[in-house]
């Protein structure tokens, strides 16, 4: 199933690129998700956490980020499985950037397909109102992150000149940069919570197993 998905962000292609560039801080943005390993390239290890109702799904599984510089675009592509549902996702998420007045929209598609016993839960609406939430909430993190940077940018001092030739150099030993650390993933982000979506489409299914129908009110009465 295809979903395709857009928002627009006040800053430049060329500011809202290099944010993409960032691969760790946009997989914050996304509700739910963290690495739980560096990136290899254009390689990933991703797990994503979804709550719907009392249903926690914690997938973990390997993705890869491919980007385009000169055409502002990328594909995103990854599977993985939930151990204790026994369910698998697989999908693929193309993205474009595209200017728009003073700002960026980014146009997203999405293909995805689930087995398992969530398999369910990827018809109706269900998923689509999953992609619409995800994708505002990506867009309001990916605001902050811009709008924190570009507070860094304004921000940063100038740099002092250098010393002309001949000039005495400041004999003071120079610190040796402290040693790398080794990588820690991040904390488990908080699971995507789908709210009370879980016990709508219960009732729905609850209603068209037993032929019920919605109480019709009396347009005059009310009753």
């Amino acid at each position: 199933m295809d979903i395709e998905q857009s928002f627009s962000v006040p800053f430049s292609p060329d500011l809202v690129w290099k944010s993409f560039l960032d691969v760790e801080g946009i997989v914050t943005c996304l509700p739910g998700a963290s690495l739980t390993a560096p990136p290899q390239d254009d390689q990933l290890s991703l797990a994503m956490t979804v709550k719907l109702g009392p249903i926690v799904a914690a997938f973990k599984g390997e993705g890869e980020m491919k980007l385009d510089e000169s055409g502002h675009s990328g594909v995103v592509s990854g599977q993985g499985s939930d151990r204790k549902s026994g369910s698998r996702v697989k999908g693929t998420a193309q993205f474009v950037l595209l200017p728009e007045n003073n700002g960026t929209r980014v146009n997203i598609v999405v293909d995805y397909s689930i087995t398992g016993s969530l398999a369910q839960f990827s018809r109706g609406g269900i998923v689509r109102e999953l992609a619409t939430r995800m994708t505002d909430a990506f867009a309001a993190n990916l605001k902050l992150r811009l709008e924190a940077a570009n507070e860094e940018l304004e921000a940063a001092p100038v740099q002092a000149p250098m010393p002309e030739s001949g000039a005495i150099a400041d004999a003071s030993p120079v610190q040796p940069e402290p040693a790398a650390k080794a990588y820690s993933a991040a904390p488990q982000a908080a699971p995507l919570d789908l709210g009370n979506m879980f016990w709508s489409l219960l009732l729905n299914r609850l209603r068209r197993l037993f032929g019920l129908k919605e109480k019709q009110r009396c347009p005059t009465c009310g009753k």
